[in-house]
């Protein structure tokens, strides 16, 4: 209540809805509070939290990861990386179920590459999709998240400014998801090599640059395959809790809840 600075009407609804998701999940009431703090401390409203805590437990049951963990991680993508409305939280844990299936990224991975790259590629308006698909490639190519998050900040910073070498060569400014797919393509079709690379990136971005262009098919096809993951969240939670470690553990968040009802 101290951190969501909520009413007591509010304060009730976090409460209910805890005991409430405590008793049918996998998550008991209190490691849902644990989730309600962490979107609290990124400065979700009640409203917000209400909005987004389903999706979240979804992606913590997929991932095999703690409610807290999954909430700084979708939360984080949602407010500051992309600057999305809570009620999208959804798509956003559709988006990281599809990825984390289609290519080498895990939620580790995700966050600290989106640390670094998703408040450039919202401010090019370069969607959490094409964003995210292009970290998958360079992901499967080996290259490790921070690195591959830094690299691909400073790239998108220089097709985004009309004065690089990089933008220059294009003839245009990447400033649209469209605009992306365009200029890989375009480089794509020009068979640059290494040499010709670094005139247009630094030098440590090159391994990036280089995975980007070159892979700009598995780009695109992976790109239509996170647009198109509306529901990838549910289903994969449901897959994975669909075992006997879930049942057990939905045993434990209703024996929790029976506990606090009589207490």
């Amino acid at each position: 209540k101290a951190i969501t600075g909520a009413s007591e009407k509010d304060f009730k609804k976090l409460s209910n809805t805890a005991q409430q998701l405590g008793r049918s999940t996998f998550f008991t009431a209190s490691q849902v509070a644990e989730l309600q703090v962490a979107f609290g401390k990124l400065g979700f409203s009640t409203t917000e939290i209400l909005a987004a805590q389903e999706a979240t437990l979804q992606l913590a049951t997929a991932t095999q990861t703690d409610l807290a963990r999954a909430a700084i991680v979708a939360g984080a993508a949602v407010r500051g990386g992309f600057g999305l409305n809570a009620t999208e939280t959804q798509r956003v844990v559709d988006v990281m179920s599809v990825a984390f299936t289609s290519s080498a990224l895990d939620i580790e991975k995700f966050q600290t590459s989106m640390t670094k790259v998703a408040p450039i590629a919202a401010a090019a308006d370069i969607s959490l999709e094409a964003t995210t698909a292009v970290m998958g490639t360079l992901t499967d190519a080996g290259i490790e998240a921070s690195i591959a998050g830094t690299s691909l900040r400073n790239i998108f910073l220089k097709m985004q400014n009309p004065a690089s070498d990089l933008s220059k060569h294009l003839g245009f400014t990447v400033r649209s998801s469209d605009d992306l797919e365009k200029a890989l393509k375009q480089l794509n079709s020009e068979g640059l090599s290494n040499a010709d690379m670094m005139q247009l990136v630094d030098l440590r971005q090159v391994a990036a640059f280089q995975t980007m262009v070159r892979g700009v098919d598995n780009v695109l096809s992976l790109t239509t395959a996170l647009e198109n993951s509306d529901g990838a969240g549910r289903e994969m939670a449901d897959m994975v809790g669909d075992t006997l470690e879930g049942a057990f553990k939905r045993l434990t968040s209703a024996t929790e809840g029976l506990q606090i009802a009589i207490v």
